[in-house]
């Protein structure tokens, strides 16, 4: 995927250092160049797709108004919560850096009002689908843990199509919108266009498209919708996209043909493998078996009294340290 051009500028060595380290530490999608000198900033000659400036370099834009060309994007790097006056949208510095780190993904697919859009699809991008036939338990934190592995190297999306998630208490996330609100956005009754930026969230290396909410919600979903999200999810920029999807898929033949490889998740055991048989007999009269693997997940989930492991906890432990050893740092993906 083409790196995204970066510019910060900010006085602050320490915290322009910082930034752009943590920057480069998300994964390989951004080229940061980085001043801390007005002078040597209005002598920039590069483009750039954004720049994150602070007061100081954005009143130097005022006085050579001709280098905002540079930039499709301004946003004010502010050190202040308050909106003050601005003629750019603020970025406040000290946030939550998962919120910082979205904002600019939002500021970066933004297209200026009544600019057109070349809509085609991401011949390179990969999309995998992960289903358990046996339900293990582990399915979701998998999933996350795979993200988070393959987004340290790819711009990477996971599209959580349970019928029953519990992706918010993980994260230990208000999930505001969700796979049904873009679902209903792609449909054309609020906005026709397909952009899916103002659906997803951001946590560690990935983007996420939460599940839906309500009983049997997911089970109306017809065919030709998940065909429809498929399409717009082609024609977006990620490298690698995961779709973990429940038996309450209407259309899960559909979803399965359109994917690149399909992921088995199974247990130890006589039973699940017997059920593991019947389900890959049925792929192979579909058709379906030469892209499918199978994977056994020997571990089960631990829970104290009445709660969960967080998601980062997983991620970073026997779980985690699981799947990294199965896909060596996206190596086998």
């Amino acid at each position: 995927m083409k790196k995204i051009r970066l510019l910060i500028a900010d006085t602050d060595q320490s915290y322009l250092n910082a930034l752009v380290k943590y920057l480069i530490g998300t994964g390989n999608q951004y080229e940061v160049t980085g001043y801390t000198d007005v002078a040597r900033f209005l002598g920039e000659e590069n483009d750039f797709a954004l720049a994150l400036l602070t007061g100081e370099f954005i009143d130097g834009l005022r006085r050579q108004p001709q280098r905002k060309r540079q930039f499709d994007r301004i946003l004010y790097l502010s050190d202040s919560q308050s909106e003050g006056e601005s003629e750019y949208e603020r970025i406040y510095k000290f946030q939550n850096m998962s919120t910082f780190i979205e904002q600019m993904r939002k500021a970066v697919n933004a297209r200026p009002e009544g600019e057109g859009r070349e809509i085609r699809e991401n011949a390179t991008q990969h999309l995998r689908v992960i289903f358990s036939p046996m339900h293990h338990e582990l399915s979701l934190p998998f999933s996350l843990s795979m993200a988070k592995i393959i987004g340290e190297s790819q711009q990477t999306l996971l599209v959580d199509m349970e019928d029953i998630s519990i992706l918010g208490r993980l994260l230990e996330r208000e999930l505001t919108r969700d796979l049904g609100d873009y679902l209903y956005h792609i449909a054309g009754l609020d906005s026709p266009d397909g952009n899916m930026t103002d659906f997803l969230g951001f946590y560690e290396n990935f983007y996420y498209l939460a599940p839906m909410k309500g009983l049997s919600a997911l089970a109306a979903v017809t065919p030709d919708q998940w065909i429809a999200l498929i399409d717009n999810i082609r024609r977006s920029e990620f490298d690698q996209v995961i779709m973990l999807i429940d038996s309450s898929v209407n259309g899960m033949d559909e979803i399965l043909h359109a994917a690149d490889d399909i992921l088995l998740l199974g247990k130890p055991g006589e039973y699940y493998a017997h059920s593991m048989r019947e389900f890959t007999r049925r792929l192979s009269v579909e058709g379906l078996m030469e892209k499918c693997s199978q994977m056994l997940l020997p571990m089960s989930a631990q829970a104290g009294a009445g709660s969960i492991p967080q998601a980062s906890t997983m991620m970073n432990g026997n779980l985690g340290s699981f799947v990294r050893r199965e896909f060596t740092n996206g190596a086998a993906l």
